[in-house]
């Protein structure tokens, strides 16, 4: 009991100590020395409490002194939001403060960061007022920029043309000027015509006369005038009248005819045979009898020059050339097979001096080619000209090294190629080192030399073919088909059903297929059946005598003079491009079936039938017939590349 009376009255008296200390304030560092008790030996004291000496005890221990504080410039207050017990500005805290002392309220050091002050730890980084308006002002710098941006791309674009109708009558006179000036016109000749004589088909203006007309087509003249209801007996009486004067046996399918007949009697009281616009015989009753004579036209012939720039539409750039389209095959002929019409590339040039026939003022056909050029798209293609050359019993066209073509129209596939392999049914094959026949004949050339086709016709093939590789194939005329093997690349564009023209490009050489090299593989069929390609002459020609050659040579320079004189005419304008429909199909009707635009052809139902043909997917027998294909004539035996 003594012991705990002792305790109660030190607790009293604590607690006066305590109330004393808090009145006089003194800071906590200075009451944590006094309480400090001296180092070494210390005596138990009973009377104090257990309390008491457990303060003591943790007093005694050595108290770490924070780092002193660097002289620098005085921290700012914290910003806003921050509380303000971590800045130096931190308020007094007040309460009771009993005999523990002031130590028992700060915090307990921080044993991983002993060096740091308490105040310090957990301050925000702060920025000063000059760098806060700095970034500020580059923030509102972005943010104006990023809007002005914007309007712009929402701005509409400029209309010039409705500036210029809103100028002022004298600036819009200025800005149209270009358009009122002088535009490219063509060339066609402006022809007088000259009056017609009497025609059979005059006679239709009298109503008691009735007037037919027709073409031969291929019949004979008894049976086209028997189709039109021309009596026999009558007939037979043109056949009288023109006996001696034409031949009728021999026809061609475009010849016409016109017959006058009385309509009561049917009796024949005027005829006409016209085999082109200026050979025309006429029988016109007189006194019964039926009188032959031919019809004056008015015949006249005269030299003309042209040029012109080949276009997609080939007819209109003649005509823009100041040239007429009978034209192409005064060229054929003069050009003998060296390059045809069908074959000009477009961005290719033709001049041309000639001789034109007019009938009654008009044209009616070129009598003659006099000189020609044909410059290929490709500059590095060389010219192709012709020179009419008549002398010592030597007449025709020939090229410019005194040579004729053989007239056959076959031209080489590559101008001026070796041939390195030729047409061999024992030959030892290069790959296979067997016997397999070779039915074909190889050209040797680099990778990417082009490739033209021998002769005019119509594509088979175009695209892959097994071991031949990339394939072209042309039908001819007569049965003769001929291949070309191994391209890098087909001409793009050409499609089977496509007609092709003599020289015209049509792939480039390569070495795709079994090939040990780029080349060409050549090949040709009669009948389905391969034969040698060399029998046909390809590129044959006959060379001018040596006594003529330097008559030739001087005439050659004159025409050549004549041709570099020919001024090429201005671009033909471009084919205006037909809008696209915009109007929606009619909800009502039925939709189209898929592939219908595609088979669609604005040439006719004939062009239509032969692209639905190329369409077509490959039957199991021509695909097999393709793939099958070697290119080099291996198993190339018959009809494996008829289709």
């Amino acid at each position: 009991m003594a012991e705990e009376v002792v305790s109660k009255a030190s607790r009293r008296a604590s607690d006066a100590e305590g109330a004393a200390h808090a009145a006089s304030s003194p800071p906590a560092s200075a009451r944590a020395a006094r309480l400090r008790l001296p180092s070494g030996p210390r005596e138990e004291d009973a009377t104090k409490s257990a309390r008491r000496r457990v303060l003591e005890a943790n007093l005694s221990e050595p108290e770490s002194s924070p780092p002193p504080r660097s002289e620098g410039p005085r921290r700012s207050s914290p910003p806003a939001g921050v509380p303000e017990v971590f800045g130096p500005a931190a308020p007094r805290m007040t309460g009771r403060v009993d005999a523990l002392g002031a130590s028992s309220l700060e915090a307990p050091p921080d044993r991983r960061r002993p060096n740091v002050p308490p105040m310090e730890r957990g301050v925000g980084v702060s920025l000063s007022p000059r760098m806060t308006a700095l970034f500020g002002g580059l923030f509102g710098l972005a943010t104006v920029t990023t809007i002005v941006a914007l309007l712009v791309q929402g701005a509409p674009p400029r209309d010039d043309r409705s500036v210029i109708d809103n100028l002022p009558s004298t600036d819009a006179a200025t800005a149209n000027a270009d358009a009122t000036a002088p535009t490219a016109t063509s060339h066609k000749r402006v022809r007088i015509k000259l009056p017609s004589p009497w025609r059979v088909a005059d006679l239709s203006k009298d109503p008691g006369i009735r007037v037919v007309e027709d073409t031969m087509n291929r019949r004979s003249f008894v049976g086209a005038l028997d189709d039109k209801g021309v009596p026999k007996d009558q007939v037979y009486r043109i056949l009288k009248a023109f006996d001696g004067v034409h031949n009728f046996d021999k026809t061609s399918k475009n010849d016409k005819f016109v017959v006058a007949m009385d309509r009561g009697t049917k009796r024949v009281v005027g005829f006409e045979f016209i085999t082109s616009p200026y050979e025309i015989a006429q029988a016109k009753e007189e006194n019964g009898l039926l009188a032959v004579s031919n019809v004056d036209m008015k015949l006249a012939d005269a030299e003309v020059t042209g040029s012109f720039y080949v276009g997609k539409n080939l007819s209109k750039s003649i005509e823009w050339g100041g040239l007429e389209p009978e034209v192409t095959s005064a060229l054929d002929d003069a050009f003998g097979g060296r390059i045809s019409s069908d074959g000009f590339e477009e961005g290719s040039t033709v001049k041309v001096v000639a001789i034109e026939t007019t009938a009654l003022g008009e044209f009616a056909t070129y009598k003659k080619i006099i000189a020609a050029e044909y410059k290929p798209a490709d500059p590095s293609q060389p010219a192709i000209r012709a020179y009419s050359f008549d002398a010592d019993g030597e007449h025709g066209y020939f090229d410019e090294r005194g040579r004729q073509p053989d007239g056959s129209g076959w031209g080489a596939p590559i101008i001026g190629a070796p041939i390195t392999s030729h047409f061999n049914p024992k030959r030892m094959h290069p790959v296979l080192h067997k016997l397999m026949p070779h039915n074909g004949t190889d050209y040797g050339a680099p990778t990417g030399t082009p490739i033209f086709a021998t002769y005019r016709g119509k594509i088979e093939h175009s695209g892959p073919a097994g071991a031949c590789g990339n394939m072209v194939s042309i039908m001819h005329a007569n049965g003769v088909e001929s291949g070309y093997c191994h391209m890098s690349k087909i001409a793009p564009g050409l499609k089977v059903g496509d007609k092709v023209g003599t020289r015209q490009l049509i792939g480039y050489v390569g070495t795709t297929g079994r090939s040990t090299g780029p080349h060409l593989h050549f090949w040709t069929k009669r009948d389905g059946k391969f034969f040698d390609s060399e029998t046909l002459k390809v590129d044959g020609f006959r060379v001018l005598p040596p006594s003529v050659r330097p008559q030739f040579a001087q005439h050659k320079t004159e025409l050549d003079a004549r041709l570099d004189a020919v001024a090429m005419p201005e671009l033909p304008p471009a084919e205006p491009v037909a809008p696209a429909a915009s109007a929606a199909p009619d909800s009502d009707s039925p939709p189209e079936p898929a592939g219908d635009d595609e088979s669609a052809d604005a040439n006719g139902a004939a062009d239509k039938s032969d692209d639905k043909s190329s369409k077509k997917p490959a039957t199991k027998k021509d695909s097999a017939a393709v793939e099958g294909d070697p290119g080099e004539g291996e198993d190339l035996v018959g009809p494996d590349l008829s289709h």
